[in-house]
């Protein structure tokens, strides 16, 4: 999921890399970033993909996305989730209940592989938050990124490579 200025260099650069064997679809988010909204927009979306979808989240729309699958309400097959510069809701990171996760959200997301991507030095999420997330899903790959990226403006090749490796 992606709003206009944050993720949309991630979203194109996606669908250049891996190209006419995957549909990137990246809707427009609502400018307001609340949870309800967000989670309804994701909701809709997903909806009209059906089962055995690749998710990535980025940044606040990976946070959202998260949480959504953490309510249990989306039943469909997930053939993976990727979630990058992913902010940390809770006590420990940046408390705003709203997009707070669920304590033992993990037992409630669909059962699927899950990686998590994080630049050592993102200027706007701390690395530190990765850790959390690290900690609740120990199943997850963890992709620690050298550099201080958080938009990946120039791309996440580990990223495209993790979708392609899943996908044979």
């Amino acid at each position: 999921m992606r709003h206009p200025e944050g993720s949309r260099h991630l979203a194109d650069y996606l669908a250049r890399e891996l190209g006419d064997g995957y549909r990137v679809v990246a809707p427009e988010m609502p400018d307001d970033p609340q949870y309800g909204t967000w989670r309804d927009m994701i909701e809709q979306e997903l909806a009209a993909l059906g089962d055995g979808v690749i998710l990535v989240g980025h940044s606040f729309g990976g946070s959202v996305l998260l949480k959504y699958l953490a309510e249990g309400s989306y039943q469909e097959p997930i053939s993976g989730l990727f979630l990058a510069s992913v902010p940390w809701w809770g006590p420990e990171g940046w408390q705003y209940e709203d997009f707070a996760v669920p304590d033992g959200f993990a037992a409630n997301l669909p059962a699927t592989t899950v990686f998590l991507y994080h630049s050592l030095d993102d200027p706007e999420v701390p690395f530190a938050h990765l850790r959390l997330y690290e900690e609740r899903l120990p199943n997850a790959t963890a992709r620690p990124i050298p550099g201080s990226e958080h938009s990946f403006v120039k791309g996440l090749p580990q990223l495209v490579a993790d979708i392609r490796d899943l996908s044979n």
